[in-house]
């Protein structure tokens, strides 16, 4: 297009670049009708001129961005600049003008009384680009003129492949269902609770609409999809965001609210900002109880979820990202729009558990979240079976309406059974770690809700060492309050006469992180780490029997599991990796400890000193290591087990599991050490020395298993254990080839042993 055939009046940029209000925030819009008939059977050419002309008049007329405009038969293209105070929120500014289009356009259609019968499938699309690189005023008028069209016509193209390939029309035809009112879409709000996976405690509800007829829950890209071409948009999202508000079940700040709001309602002028925030605290709540989830199609332009993250951040509102996925383009929109939280769809899972491939990628996903320091939230789950691998993989909260949902004040009446599971898991996935949180209290200073912000300054001036105070009531904790955090209040402008005579109960941090004494220092780690950002940091509380204990720090935590892992290594075998023999042993005092029954699985090779002779060390280790990975491998297929696998030295290994059928799963180690030793020549069967020096005809290399079930763990020890597991292997190797040997022990019962010390690998 040249500005000779009409498309670009130079007598517009002249007086454009002559006028105080240029700006370089510039672009144009273009809005095209598209008929869905055949050509010959939708409206006349001269109607949708006459139509696109009206369009481009009252815009003209309303908007003082507009600069001017041209037409075509089927396309409008109109020319705009905002204000320089407008720059920082130019694409919010873009936004709004695009809602007054499509607005307008409406408007005209309904006063045009346009006949649904001929409308079939069109729509009206628009597209924006900007127009850039038009900066130096003082170029004549020619040179200025072209600088102006070669800027436009970039952004008439940028404005026309938006248009095309938006997800969405400006207006979908037939408009028949404009005339509707809100009632039209009737719906009430549930809320789905939002569960921590760390220790089963409630952290939240997600709102979510339900059609009022029918009783099932209403997609929200459709939700929003369908009253935004409706034309009611902002007064259905007012509408669920009040009912949202105002049917929370919990008001004290201990839960919070995940409120969804789509991302291009700060379009809409009739949006002010703070609107939300006034509802939020005229219910008793604060920004840092509400999270709201930004709800926009994989196709919305990044600007525009940009533009709604800043806009409601900058109020102080937590924010979180709805339907991703594992696609790239998914966790790239993730990573690109940092987030707080990220709502991930866990569909693909199987509800039957998850294989390798799945686990790795579970892993990954939330290896992503961590790293930018994103909190992770499932939901898709299909049934409780899926808890195992998540709470493994560490996945921090889950959602999902199986968990069922809550109307209004009412209570989820089978949460304690949920938490009772996702504690068990937990346990599972802790099981054997030492050390509590009880060796990590500190003392803490308590105050009660109604105290002064002005006496809780003046105790951390007096106390210049305490990191925090903990707000309980009857010495329960109710909130937390950081230094840090307080003296960021009291510096800022009005910060003394705002809050210097406030009760400390409205400003403390009412979701805080409370964990019980027993808690292991490699669990409430997770559980810090799992917190939003600006909570990384703060300290954590310790109750004993629900009454304040004291607090730890996140460094005291994380020096205690450096060093616990350092003390682990030490008795790792440098072969396997696998633990040694003081974890071993302190495995075994559990189990004991516990009372439970468990079993206990000895492996052992076969004429391995021999073969360790023959072929050389090397591929000994090569066999020892393989030998550790059959193991963990038939351990990793028990996922509802709690095993734990130990190398003893040399080529024992041992296992000790419960809650899993052992006998199954060393027959399953037998038949894949069969399958896959061959690999080190150990097969076929020649003459063999074994550890006496006794030539005996056997295969090479064999694998004895030798297998404890114990029933009852009364007056048994890990020596006791020992003597019993060795009597028992002493049968397993008399066997020629692979073996298993197994006893069911209901109680400590003296057995003939040698009156030397036991020791499992001389058999």
């Amino acid at each position: 297009m040249k500005s000779a055939n009409g498309w670009l009046n130079p007598d517009l940029i002249e007086k454009w670049r002559s006028t105080d209000e240029a700006s370089r925030q510039s672009g144009l819009f273009m809005v095209r009708w598209e008929s869905g008939l055949e050509p010959g059977k939708g409206p006349s050419p001269l109607r949708i001129g006459r139509i696109l002309s009206a369009l481009a008049l009252r815009i003209s007329k309303i908007a003082d961005s507009v600069r001017g405009w041209t037409q075509t038969e089927d396309s409008l293209i109109i020319v705009v600049s905002f204000a320089e105070e407008e720059a920082d929120d130019r694409e919010i500014s873009a936004g709004r003008m695009a809602f007054l289009i499509r607005d307008t356009a409406h408007r005209i259609l309904v006063e045009f009384q346009y006949p649904a019968a001929v409308e079939g499938n069109g729509a009206i699309r628009c597209g924006f680009g900007w127009a850039t690189g038009v900066e130096n005023k003082a170029e004549s008028a020619e040179e200025c003129s072209g600088k102006w069209e070669r800027a436009l016509m970039k952004a008439y193209d940028t404005a026309w492949q938006r248009m095309q390939y938006a997800s969405s029309p400006l207006i979908r035809l037939p408009i028949a269902e404009r005339n509707t009112d809100s009632q039209g879409f009737d719906f009430q709000v549930r809320y789905l609770p939002i569960v921590s996976l760390l220790d089963g405690s409630l952290y939240g509800y997600e709102a979510v609409p339900v059609d009022a007829r029918k009783g099932e829950r209403i997609d929200l890209q459709y939700f929003y999809s369908s009253t935004d071409q409706a034309g009611k948009l902002f007064e259905l999202d007012r509408k669920f965001r009040e009912a949202a508000i105002r049917g929370l079940p919990s008001r004290n700040g201990d839960v919070k609210l995940f409120l969804p709001v789509p991302a291009k309602i700060i379009f809409d002028p009739r949006l002010y900002p703070g609107s939300t925030l006034r509802r939020i605290e005229a219910a008793n709540l604060r920004p840092e109880h509400v999270v709201l989830v930004i709800v926009g199609g994989e196709d919305e332009l990044n600007s525009t979820m940009r533009s709604a993250l800043s806009h409601y951040r900058n109020q102080g509102f937590r924010i979180a990202l709805s339907e991703v996925t594992p696609a790239l383009k998914s966790l790239r929109r993730m990573t690109a729009l940092h987030p707080d939280y990220s709502l991930m769809n866990v569909e693909w899972m199987s509800n039957e558990g998850i294989g390798t491939v799945e686990e790795n990628l579970l892993q990954a996903l939330i290896g992503i979240a961590r790293k930018e320091q994103i909190v992770m939230i499932a939901k898709g789950l299909h049934g409780e079976r899926m808890l195992p691998a998540l709470v493994a993989s560490g996945m921090n909260y889950a959602q999902r309406e199986w968990l069922g949902d809550v109307r209004g004040g009412d209570s989820l009446a089978h949460l304690p059974d949920l938490r009772a599971s996702i504690r068990s898991e937990v346990n599972k996935r802790f099981r054997g770690a030492s050390g509590t949180m009880s060796e990590l209290v500190n003392p803490v200073k308590q105050f009660a809700r109604e105290t002064a912000v002005s006496e809780i300054s003046r105790h951390f001036e007096l106390h210049r060492e305490a990191p925090a105070i903990v707000i309980s009531d009857n010495g329960r904790p109710i909130g937390l309050l950081m230094k840090e955090k307080l003296l960021h209040l009291l510096s800022g402008q009005f910060g003394l006469p705002l809050y210097w005579n406030r009760p400390v109960g409205k400003i403390m941090d009412t979701h805080p992180m409370i964990v019980e004494e027993s808690v292991t220092v490699d669990q409430a780690s997770q559980m810090a780490m799992a917190r939003e950002p600006d909570k990384l940091y703060d300290e954590v509380i310790i109750t004993r029997g629900g009454v304040v204990a004291g607090i730890a720090s996140i460094r005291s935590m994380l020096e205690w599991i450096s060093q616990s892992r350092m003390n682990d290594a030490q008795w790792a075998n440098p072969l396997s990796g696998l633990p040694g023999n003081e974890p071993i042993r302190r495995e075994m005092i559990r189990r004991l400890a516990d009372g439970r029954p468990f079993a206990v699985l000895y492996a052992d090779l076969d004429h391995f000193k021999w073969y360790n002779d023959r072929y050389g060390f090397q591929k000994g280790d090569d066999v020892i290591r393989y030998t550790g990975d059959i193991l963990v491998h038939a351990v990793r297929e028990e996922g509802n087990g709690d095993c734990f696998i130990g190398h003893i030295g040399g080529d024992d290994f041992i296992v000790i599991s419960s809650g899993v059928d052992v006998l199954e799963m060393a027959h399953r180690v037998i038949g894949r050490f069969q399958q896959g030793i061959g690999a080190y020549g150990g097969t076929r069967s020649e003459t063999v020395h074994d550890r006496s020096g006794y030539a005996v005809e056997a295969p090479v290399l064999s694998l004895s298993l030798s297998l404890l079930l114990c029933r009852s763990a009364s007056g048994w020890t890990p020596e006791t254990l020992s003597e019993q597991a060795a009597h028992l292997k002493k049968k397993a190797k008399q066997q020629i080839g692979n073996s298993i040997v197994w006893e069911t022990i209901e109680r400590c019962e003296p057995i003939e042993v040698p009156a030397s010390p036991v020791d499992l690998t001389s058999h």
